[in-house]
């Protein structure tokens, strides 16, 4: 069933906005008021697993199966909350604040219950806001994965749909939502249960499913690629310009091509003559970076924070005499 608005789910979340399934995948979502706490939440159903029930249908042994399947799933989705534990609350990473299955005796579905963000128009938008404006996204973008690289965890389904934007003291900051794709680096996991959007999958995220599993997992450096992506968005208002034989970017890089930015149409005023903006050619190299082939020679997260918060702070980086990026730039010792 979906839900309603005036339905109560489990005995306390009262539905205030019809249940929907846009951008959903195999999840329905809507809003409802905790009866216990006053507070209203964004609720997230799971179509599938359902946990069999004693009048569901099919042998004890299916039903059996099927409960293994639907305790592992728990199990994950737990474990991803008790690494976000770490995030804190309220914050840059909207974490998990309920979860639990609901049903009859025929099935349960299981749901997940998280904090409510009000999110400003601008998600699609980003490219038309003023230089700083943009570079304080993609900063806080930045900083959210940080958090979350930094507790071992792997997004995997980075996109702007899962890139929130809300206002914050007249600014626009990101917050990242749904880690249902979510993995924590280093376990084992099957590869048909990874999914993601196919638009921002790393190559070598594309590679391990394609190949069943047969190459090495994605690791923290597969989300830079995806990131890297929606910062293309952020600055240019597209995803990087791909030939008429490639439909993803992943494609593209695995044949060898190297993803060319759209054009930026980013000027600035000086004198009455229009300039281009010096921070495009900085802030285009690091997103190129982000894209590369070899997960190894993109930078990690902390260095593309490092190089947004300079180029926020103090604009065009100095040079040296090869022209190279901060995050390239060996430590002084």
């Amino acid at each position: 069933m979906s839900y309603k608005k005036g339905d109560i789910i489990a005995g306390k979340y009262l539905v205030t906005r019809d249940f929907d399934s846009a951008n959903g995948g195999q999840c329905q979502w809507g809003f409802a008021l905790n009866s216990y706490d006053g507070n209203e939440y964004f609720v997230k159903k799971f179509l599938s697993p359902v946990y069999p029930g004693e009048d569901a249908p099919g042998s004890e042994k299916g039903k059996q199966k099927r409960r293994d399947q639907c305790e592992e799933f728990a199990r994950k989705q737990l474990a991803i909350q008790n690494a976000l534990s770490a995030c804190g609350a309220g914050g840059s990473v909207v974490v998990m604040v309920d979860f639990f299955k609901y049903g009859d005796d025929y099935g349960e579905h299981f749901f997940k219950v998280c904090q409510k963000v009000d999110t400003s128009s601008l998600s699609k938008e980003i490219h038309t806001l003023e230089t700083k404006k943009r570079l304080f996204v993609m900063l806080t973008a930045a900083g959210a994965m940080k958090i979350l690289h930094s507790n071992g965890i792997v997004h995997l389904d980075l996109k702007p749909d899962n890139v929130l934007i809300q206002e914050w003291e007249g600014r626009q900051v990101a917050k990242i939502i749904d880690f249902d794709s979510s993995i924590i680096e280093g376990e084992s996991i099957a590869a048909e249960s990874l999914v993601g959007d196919p638009v921002y999958y790393s190559p070598e995220f594309a590679k391990h499913i394609a190949t069943a599993g047969k190459t090495p997992a994605p690791t923290k450096k597969s989300d830079i690629f995806s990131l890297g992506l929606i910062f293309c968005q952020y600055w240019t208002g597209n995803r990087p310009v791909l030939s008429g034989s490639y439909t993803y970017a992943h494609e593209a890089v695995l044949d060898g091509k190297k993803l060319d930015l759209p054009p930026i149409k980013t000027t600035t005023k000086l004198g009455g003559t229009l300039i281009k903006n010096p921070l495009d050619t900085e802030v285009g190299k690091l997103i190129k970076k982000m894209l590369a082939l070899s997960y190894e020679e993109r930078p990690d997260i902390n260095q593309v924070h490092q190089q947004l918060k300079y180029l926020y702070n103090n604009g065009v980086p100095p040079k040296d005499g090869k022209n190279k990026l901060i995050i390239n730039m060996k430590p002084k010792l």
